[in-house]
């Protein structure tokens, strides 16, 4: 769908607009009261999101993402499905990342919000790589609070198990003036250490290469800066994915800079391992996150 299209269907004056980058990736661009927002068709990928009351971004996005098709946009929050990590011969993280989506629905709400749902379906090029009839959708809802629903259904005859997550990059301003809460306690899987079960008691705070998988009980998430806290509630998971891939990691990226490591972390509602999904024949599923950001 071009972009006089989008405009004519699913704009709304002063609040949603749509043009494209200079690489012809579509935007949607989204002013209310209380945020703007940023979003590509392209892996229905949130760019940015940055609250009036704040004044900068609660997203990191690379300045050396590429934006190219067959190219996961580093930063932002990816949308990691209907797996999640590494699968033999197949790309990382599933295949919703790096295909465009289609625009559905464009909403004014009230309390000054503004939501738009955006919809991705099986093609001969997903099946090839996950032999399965779905129809995924994304709802954003912006203002004081933002708000993403990943919804999966099985459009298929059989039943079909997926791993997911919302790959958020949250931006700092230095990652060793960070404090994460409300982890304290719970089982984690560290991928720094071949996958060995640790638990801690304290908040978490980042001074090297951080890769955990934490089984927790979905509570509030809380990234607390000197100047700020960043909060996140998800509903319909239990697990939380924290990232960050400090020095040696970070110089391998060819999208990021060599010093982002100090600049972001990774905080991830996710269902993986025992929190993956089952759906039947015309089942569905909402991953639901929230994220705002506090003084």
């Amino acid at each position: 769908m071009d972009i006089e299209t989008l405009n004519s269907l699913y704009s709304h004056a002063g609040w949603v607009t749509f043009t494209h980058k200079e690489n012809g990736f579509p935007l949607a661009l989204i002013t209310t009261p209380d945020a703007t927002a940023v979003i590509t068709l392209y892996g229905a990928h949130l760019l940015s999101y940055r609250p009036h009351t704040d004044g900068r971004d609660v997203l990191f996005l690379s300045e050396k993402a590429i934006f190219q098709e067959g190219t996961p946009i580093r930063g932002g929050v990816p949308i990691c499905w209907p797996w999640f990590g590494s699968r033999d011969h197949s790309p990382d993280h599933g295949v919703a990342r790096s295909r465009m989506w289609s625009v559905i629905d464009s909403e004014l709400l009230e309390n000054d919000e503004c939501a738009l749902t955006f919809e991705l379906t099986d093609t001969p090029q997903t099946y090839a790589l996950w032999a399965h009839r779905f129809t995924l959708t994304l709802r954003v809802t912006v203002g004081k609070k933002l708000t993403m629903e990943l919804t999966t259904h099985n459009d298929d005859t059989v039943p079909f198990t997926i791993t997911q997550a919302l790959h958020t990059y949250f931006s700092l301003h230095d990652i060793t003036q960070t404090t994460i809460r409300g982890l304290e306690g719970c089982v984690y899987s560290d991928k720094t250490d071949h996958g060995a079960e640790k638990r801690d008691h304290d908040p978490i705070t980042i001074t090297g290469e951080v890769d955990r998988v934490y089984h927790y009980d979905g509570g509030e998430i809380g990234i607390e800066e000197e100047t700020r806290t960043l909060h996140i509630a998800s509903e319909g998971s239990k697990t939380a994915v924290v990232w960050n891939p400090w020095i040696r990691v970070c110089a391998q990226k060819a999208d990021l800079d060599a010093q982002d490591y100090q600049k972001m972390v990774c905080v991830e509602s996710a269902t993986i391992g025992e929190d993956s999904i089952t759906l039947h024949p015309n089942e569905s599923f909402t991953l639901k996150t929230t994220y705002w950001s506090t003084k």
